[in-house]
């Protein structure tokens, strides 16, 4: 059986579609061999597996590693690629080119390692090891020309990133290629290798796997290029991207470490298909149970260690390793097209590699040549044109073989190899390179092909049999014509009152001729070029704005509804593109209001909405009918105050769901309540109406409102009785009326006015307002009592008074404490209510402020003397005060020898004079009070009469009373209980 390395790469290819999409045409099915090696090859014997990692990078003496890396500008070829796309990588030596990635860094476990950065760069560089321990970051790093060495112990066995450091341009640094692999070896168990020295990491084969990604754009300017817009477009392993990829040399029965160093920007997901992956260590840590996986997820500066068992079984197998989340292309390489009716496919690249059971032979020509410099001529080119094809091939890099053949694939890469179009150059069986090779593509394959960019793919073909990676080209084929885009129509909708602009862009960058005609069609088209002519902003532009217009005379004869534009465009090819187009909607009937209010209907001038307290809200729904079987949206709407004005002039209205974009538009105003000033109070209006989006204004509606300003009038004020006659309460009522808005409340006072809505409410029922008023607070003689009456929108009116003659009613106050102390004016200190009897203890103290002025007061207590113990103290059980609460007259109780006793106090200019001490137990005290020139006060204790003082008493009244144990001398105890309060003017209670 004869082998060769071309159907066997097929073969792998044609695996991973199978797990990852269809198949090309021509992909080979996995070959086979029997147990045991597979046969030699015209090429020479398979490779044997590649066993353990050599000692590489580091010079290892007595414990003790020193590794040299040497940080280079350099450059790599990658497949596809014109050019070779610049790095900057490190080198082992001075004299060796930059790597990317760097050199594979061997050292033992236990060694003293001292790794040594020359750099050769431009910019200050360091070096990073993130898994290391005791290194600190370096955030200085070498200077350009210097040397800067990281010293450590390699305690830990495993796998480490090394990359550039912590500089200010280190992260640009890293993604252009100074990253690396250390690996730390751990002792042997049972005479095999391991990563960490236990069973489960034993191992036969080992791999470093270095993943890394490249944005060529990046790359051409590295220190200015703007990182948010990094878009790797190839993706590597150890450097290289699929079909260029080394594979993992192996054999049935063994175990293979694979060293992921994840030293890119981005996360890569390995997967290995037909095999599990034993993670045994992550960042030179050992799992403390492996974990079996198909994928191995890496995020960005991970490196992880993972075994795998290659099961017994037929020799010549291979299991696909690739990133199962990524893109498995170079640079978004794909083949198909339309033209065949298949979606185009990934051309596969990128990170994609083999565990190969049957790896290539030590020697031979395993790749065929690659192809650069592939160009299309014309290009762009139309339908008319005949195409040339030139391409360069070479071997030179692949094998040295002769170069025998090439061909050109139109879109579909998926032909068989050998039937595409053929290239001719006299070089092709001369030598390792063809330079200048051209391929004409046939006029019956241009005219097959769909207007737009095309794929030409050319590959070539050496003597050893290879067919090469494929190159390409992209050809802008012109069928159609120019793309005609963005046609718009102002205005549109349209009243058809005016001119209506058209505007269009032509865009032939897509086929690459330029933009030399446009025009349009009204409702049907015609032939090319009998439209009405469009005027070019660019003429022999590749892109050129259209412009023109439809008249208004041609506007005002369309029907109501909905008309189509058709526009389309020339290119220098003298083909018409295809027809773009828009619609023109007439229409002529006006939007009408739904609905509308004023908040609030009624305004005093200072108060607006409750949403917008300075304006008054004007809320209105307006729709638009449809005319001609279609219609416009509302596109705005305003407003008037009482008189109209030009259309557009009015105060604008806003959409309530924030835009005019619909039939229906619920709209509101806000007129401000400063535009009310100099109005009359009064019914007023605002006029409201909307416009379409076809310009044309609905009729004006009016809203109403009031405005109001002035409260009501009070007029017929009038008390009954008047005079009192000593009538407890009079009636006083007024009539309120109020031109613009109903009364809502009212109030009246006396005296000095307290302010407006803080006098005495009164009961309005209509027009009316009435309060009763009780006339024990009143002096005897004239009071003027004043009413004013506020409407509904808060104005107060002026107030009317009318004379009250009074002479006080009898009583002044009475309580029997049955419901508790609540009846009187103020309550001092310690008191309560128990059993309907005021209790009093310590001091403390009820207080009546009924008395207005009086001259003369009878007033009456049952006193119970209960508890109490004065012990020394004379305590104050009744007083009569004045209006700075200064007693003029009081009844006081002490205990003598255990006798109870009373005495009276009564208040004369001269100071105050008291009777004697009157033997009695409690009772009903009275207490009489007269101010007069002889004025004279009596105070009677149940039946024991205690005495009576006269003097000169006219310049005091009684404004209030206290009643409890309202002062002492000393300290007593117990408590006072008090019942049956009453205090009259004329007569004894």
């Amino acid at each position: 059986m004869t082998l060769t390395r071309t159907p066997r790469l097929v073969a792998g290819i044609a695996a991973a579609l199978l797990a990852l999409g269809p198949a090309p045409a021509n992909a080979a099915a996995p070959h086979t061999a029997p147990a045991g090696r597979a046969p030699a090859s015209l090429a020479g014997e398979p490779a044997p597996p590649q066993g353990p990692l050599p000692q590489t990078g580091c010079q290892l003496t007595g414990g003790t590693a020193s590794c040299e890396l040497w940080a280079k500008p350099g450059s790599v070829v990658l497949p596809g690629a014109a050019t070779p796309v610049p790095i900057w990588g490190f080198a082992s030596t001075d004299a060796a080119p930059a790597t990317l990635p760097g050199p594979v860094l061997v050292v033992d476990q236990g060694d003293r390692v001292t790794i040594s950065v020359h750099n050769g760069l431009a910019d200050d560089l360091a070096l990073a090891l993130p898994a290391v321990t005791g290194l600190a970051p370096d955030r200085t790093g070498a200077a350009p020309g210097g040397t800067r060495s990281y010293t450590f112990t390699a305690s830990r066995p495993g796998t480490y990133l090394y990359e550039a450091g912590h500089t200010a341009i280190g992260p640009r640094q890293v993604a252009m290629g100074l990253v690396g692999a250390l690996v730390v070896r751990a002792p042997a168990v049972g005479g095999r290798p391991s990563a960490y020295g236990d069973a489960a990491s034993v191992y036969d084969d080992e791999a470093v796997l270095v993943l890394t990604e490249v944005d060529p754009a990046f790359n051409a300017a590295p220190r200015t290029y703007d990182m948010r817009a990094y878009a790797p477009t190839y993706r590597l392993i150890n450097g290289k991207a699929f079909p260029e990829t080394d594979v993992v040399a192996t054999d049935v029965g063994r175990r293979v470490l694979l060293r992921y160093v994840a030293a890119g920007l981005q996360p890569h997901p390995m997967t290995l298909l037909g095999l599990d992956q034993s993670v045994v260590g992550q960042d030179a840590r050992p799992a403390a149970y492996p974990e079996a996986a198909v994928t191995v997820p890496l995020q960005p500066g991970q490196a992880v260690d993972a075994v795998v068992a290659v099961p017994g079984g037929p020799d010549g197998r291979r299991f696909a390793l690739l990133e199962s989340g990524g893109r498995l292309n170079n640079a978004g390489q794909r083949y198909g097209a339309t033209v065949t009716g298949v979606s185009p496919q990934q051309a596969f690249g990128g990170m994609l590699t083999f565990l190969d059971t049957n790896p290539p032979p030590v020697s031979g020509d395993h790749a065929g040549p690659t192809a650069a410099n592939v160009r299309a001529a014309p290009n762009p080119a139309s339908v008319r044109d005949a195409v040339t094809v030139t391409a360069d091939f070479t071997d030179a890099r692949n094998g040295n073989s002769v170069v025998d053949r090439a061909e050109a694939v139109v879109d579909d890469l998926r032909v068989a190899e050998g039937t595409g179009i053929p290239f001719t150059a006299a070089g092709f069986g001369a030598g390792p390179t063809v330079t200048g090779a051209t391929a004409a593509l046939p006029a019956d394959l241009l005219t097959t092909l769909a207007q737009g960019r095309h794929t030409i793919w050319v590959r070539g073909h050496d003597a050893a049999g290879n067919w090469g990676v494929v190159g390409s080209t992209t050809l802008n084929l012109a069928v159609t014509g120019a793309v005609t885009t963005g046609v718009t129509l102002s205005p549109s909708p349209t009243a058809g009152t005016g001119d209506i602009a058209v505007s269009a862009t032509g865009d032939d960058r897509g086929l690459g001729g330029t933009v030399t005609g446009a025009e349009y069609f009204l409702d049907t088209t015609g032939a090319n070029g009998t439209g009405t002519p469009l005027t070019l902003g660019s003429p022999g532009a590749a892109v050129s704005a259209e412009s023109g217009g439809v008249p208004a005379v041609v506007a005002a004869a369309l029907a109501e509804g909905r008309h189509t534009v058709w526009v389309h465009t020339r290119d220098s090819f003298g083909l018409w593109g295809p027809y773009a187009t828009a619609d023109l909607v007439v229409d002529r009937t006006v939007p009408t209001l739904l609905s509308a209010a004023v908040d609030p209907a009624a305004t005093d001038g200072r108060t607006g909405s409750a949403s917008d307290p300075t304006d008054l809200r004007i809320n209105a729904a307006f729709t638009d009918p449809a005319g001609g079987g279609t219609h416009s949206v509302i596109a705005g709407a305003e407003g008037f105050l009482d008189a109209g004005g030009a259309d557009g002039s009015g105060f604008t209205f806003v959409a309530l769901d924030g835009s005019f974009n619909g039939g229906t538009e619920n709209t509101y105003g806000l007129l401000p309540l400063s535009e009310l000033t100099g109005l009359a109070d009064g019914a007023h209006q605002v006029l409201v109406h909307a416009r379409d989006s076809a310009g044309n204004w609905g009729p004006l509606a009016a809203v109403g409102f009031v405005l109001d300003r002035t409260g009501p009038v009070i007029t017929a004020v009038t008390a009954a009785p008047n005079p009192t006659a000593r009538a407890a309460t009079l009636t006083l009522s007024a009539t309120a009326t109020d031109a613009a808005s109903a009364v809502a409340a009212a109030e009246w006072y006396e005296g000095a006015d307290p302010g407006a809505g803080h006098g005495h409410p009164m009961t309005v029922s209509g027009t009316g307002v009435s309060a009763t008023v009780a006339l024990n607070g009143f002096s005897r003689g004239a009071h003027t009592l004043r009413v004013r009456a506020r409407d509904a929108l808060g104005n107060w009116g002026t107030a009317g008074s009318v004379t009250v003659t009074v002479d006080p009613p009898n009583v002044i106050f009475a309580d029997a404490f049955t419901g508790g102390t609540s009846a009187w004016s103020q309550v001092s200190g310690t008191v309560s209510v128990s059993g309907g009897q005021l209790v009093a203890g310590t001091v403390g103290y009820v207080v009546d402020n009924t008395p207005a002025a009086e001259r003369t007061v009878h007033a009456k207590a049952d006193v119970i003397l209960g508890t109490v113990n004065p012990q020394t103290a004379v305590v104050t059980v009744y007083q009569l005060r004045n209006a700075s609460g200064g007693a003029l007259a009081m009844a006081q109780y002490r205990r003598s020898n255990g006798v109870n006793q009373f005495r009276l106090g009564l208040l004369r200019p001269a100071g105050w004079a008291y009777t004697g001490w009157a033997a009695a137990s409690g009772g009903t005290v009275r207490l009489d009070w007269a101010s007069a020139t002889a004025g004279s006060a009596t105070l009677k204790v149940g039946a024991v009469t205690v005495g009576t003082l006269t003097g000169d008493t006219s310049g005091y009244t009684v404004e209030s009373a206290a009643l409890g144990l309202v002062a002492r001398t000393a300290t007593t105890s117990g408590s006072l209980r008090f019942d049956n309060y009453a205090a009259t003017r004329y007569t004894a209670p």
